[in-house]
C-alpha cells in the first residue's frame, strides 16, 4: 500500500506550448532572480492583473467611431503630404484642418480612455 503524503500543494497544472514559446519562456526566466521555474510560473500567473473588456454594444460602436476617425485623418494627412511633395507647397488652411482633426481625435481618445478606465474600475470593484 502506498503511503499518503499530506501536501499543501496537491493540485497539478499541465499545459503544452510549442518550441518557440518554450524558448521565450526560458529567455524570460533567465532575466529573473527566481530560483525555480515553478516560482516564476506562479508569480507570472498570480501577480499579473488580467483585464477583460466586453467590446459589444455601445463600447463597440465607440471603438468603430474612433477607428473611423483615425482612418479619415490619416487619409487626409496622406493626401496633403502627396500634394506637398508634388508641388512643394503646403497651405495654411490644410495645416489648420489637420490641427483641428487631431485635436478632435485627442479629445475623443481622452473621453474614450476615461470610459474604458471607468469600466475597468467598476469591474474590479464589483
Amino acid at each position: 500500500m502506498r503511503k499518503k503524503t499530506n501536501r499543501k500543494n496537491n493540485c497539478t497544472v499541465h499545459f503544452m506550448i510549442n518550441e518557440d514559446e518554450m524558448r521565450e519562456l526560458n529567455n524570460r526566466f533567465s532575466y529573473t532572480n527566481y530560483k525555480t521555474k515553478r516560482e516564476f510560473y506562479k508569480d507570472s500567473i498570480f501577480k499579473n492583473k488580467i483585464i477583460s473588456i466586453d467590446i459589444s454594444g455601445e463600447f463597440r460602436k465607440e471603438l468603430r467611431e474612433l477607428t473611423s476617425c483615425i482612418s479619415r485623418n490619416s487619409a487626409n494627412l496622406n493626401q496633403i503630404a502627396k500634394v506637398a511633395n508634388s508641388t512643394g507647397l503646403i497651405y495654411k488652411e490644410d495645416i489648420e484642418n489637420i490641427k483641428e482633426a487631431l485635436q478632435g481625435e485627442l479629445l475623443f481618445l481622452a473621453e474614450f480612455r476615461e470610459k474604458v478606465m471607468d469600466n475597468i474600475i467598476n469591474q474590479v470593484i464589483d
